[in-house]
């Protein structure tokens, strides 16, 4: 059998397996109180660690080009046990949210910062929250939306229509509205409309993208945060939770970035971006265990690739 007809058998096999989760979890999710389908998240996770080695190769390699020999391979395993098993009990998660109440939503939830949110909403402009695939994201954006700030997610559906259908009926059963990663001009309405865009931005960006650095090797990201952010004016929030050890929640909003501005818009588009990925990499070198190694994150660069030189100003606050 070819390699490519391997990877296509494995990756419908990945997709099987996701939704007969999905399927099975949305079940459960209805009568199980949370504390059960954590512990089931776990189980799952571990099976995951186990049978999909795949992605424990990939994340593997992912945390030794970046940490080199600060993380001795047992290390590296412990982080990636964490992050499968993390990843399981977020989704998890965001299945039980049409059946928890705001106000276990908040008793669960811890948010910190949120005035940062309240004052450049105050300001009339939007703003936008960057954040990352770390700790419980999906609790994050729904912590938001209980607090009254009026949000959007900016996601990709997954590739089952049942999976797809179940996770978006669980955000907008919190008010959390969803974007298509395509739909700028939605990003845009609801920036003018004086709303909050959660945008994840340390993923690959297959179309679009400009290449910058990230955690020490190139990557293609995502520019259209820096534009949205250079054409409406509003702010740009850094914004990560948390999942503690035992699994308690804690969201962080950190103070808005200072952007770049030159007046050169491509070249303040390419340095913002840089400082974008900049914050969100210092997070995931302190916080290795919080984040989704299981990403194919760096690809091939293009040939002759150089780091933009730009002194960028300073960015976040440091989490406390």
């Amino acid at each position: 059998m070819s390699t490519a007809r391997k990877s296509r058998l494995r990756r419908r096999l990945e997709q099987n397996l996701v939704r007969m989760l999905s399927a099975l979890t949305s079940l459960l999710a209805r009568w199980l109180p949370l504390s059960i389908l954590r512990r089931f998240g776990s189980l799952v996770g571990w099976l995951i660690y186990h049978l999909v080695p795949s992605r424990q190769r990939l994340a593997d390699r992912n945390l030794a080009a970046v940490f080199g020999e600060q993380l001795a391979p047992a290390q590296r395993r412990a982080i990636r046990r964490r992050v499968t098993v993390g990843l399981c009990k977020t989704m998890l998660e965001l299945l039980k949210m049409p059946h928890l109440s705001d106000e276990e939503l908040r008793e669960l939830v811890t948010l910190e910062g949120e005035q940062y949110i309240q004052q450049a909403l105050d300001a009339g402009r939007g703003a936008i929250l960057l954040s990352a695939h770390f700790g419980s994201w999906e609790l994050f954006g729904a912590r938001l939306a209980v607090a009254g700030f009026p949000i959007s997610v900016v996601a990709r559906d997954a590739n089952d229509p049942l999976t797809a259908s179940l996770i978006n009926h669980a955000r907008h059963s919190k008010g959390v509205t969803v974007l298509g990663r395509e739909d700028i001009w939605a990003m845009l309405k609801a920036l003018r409309a004086n709303q909050c865009v959660a945008i994840l931005l340390d993923q690959h960006a297959a179309r679009g993208g400009i290449w910058v650095d990230f955690l020490g090797r190139p990557a293609c990201t995502a520019q259209g945060p820096a534009r949205l952010a250079q054409r409406t004016g509003c702010a740009v929030l850094p914004g990560f939770s948390f999942r503690l050890d035992d699994d308690r929640i804690v969201c962080h909003v950190l103070p808005p970035l200072q952007l770049v501005s030159t007046g050169d818009d491509d070249y303040d588009v390419h340095a913002n971006t840089q400082l974008f990925a900049n914050v969100i990499a210092e997070q995931i070198r302190r916080h290795p265990e919080q984040w989704l190694w299981l990403h194919n994150r760096w690809r091939q660069p293009p040939e002759g690739w150089r780091p933009h030189q730009q002194p960028l100003q300073p960015g976040a606050e440091e989490e406390k």
